[in-house]
């Protein structure tokens, strides 16, 4: 990629980041507090990790704009090449993975739930769509095994060692 692409790709990505820090927090805060400390919340974690994405987001968009002087060169066609780029669109599953996860949080269980999200980002990263499910039976296995044993670690240290309440 040469450096005017790659400042293309800068400002994408930013907007894209701004984006999801605010879904991110506005959906962390709703997440329902425990009266007695505010500061073990679910929703505590996710809220600030939002803010620092969304910051983050702004300041690479800041920076695409200073190093262009203000003419980032957005046309129709290079808006195209960057929503057809293999990297761009896992950066796009990865972000509606976490935001599905958060919105579900209060409505599924955390362990099945959580299960679920590990298992799907390692299928949609591991798994070959052109190739026969016969042939990677053996890749559904391992991202089945590794989302259950991930999940249930989790689950267990949130619960027992950290003493958060999980939804």
């Amino acid at each position: 990629m040469t450096e005017k692409s790659l400042v293309k790709a800068d400002f994408y990505t930013s907007i894209v980041l701004i984006a999801f820090g605010i879904a991110v927090t506005t959906l962390a805060r709703r997440m329902p507090p425990i009266p007695r400390d505010p500061y073990s919340a679910p929703g505590v974690l996710p809220t600030l990790l939002g803010i620092i994405i969304a910051g983050l987001g702004l300041v690479l968009l800041i920076r695409s704009i200073i190093r262009t002087r203000g003419k980032v060169g957005v046309s129709g066609a290079s808006f195209k090449a960057f929503f057809e780029d293999t990297s761009t669109r896992r950066m796009i599953v990865t972000i509606v993975l976490c935001i599905s996860y958060v919105v579900l949080l209060g409505e599924i269980f955390f362990l099945p739930l959580t299960f679920l999200f590990i298992f799907l980002f390692i299928v949609f990263f591991e798994y070959n769509f052109k190739m026969h499910i016969k042939t990677q039976i053996k890749k559904l296995l391992i991202a089945a095994l590794v989302a259950l044993c991930s999940s249930v670690a989790i689950t267990m240290v949130f619960q027992y060692l950290f003493l958060v309440r999980l939804p």
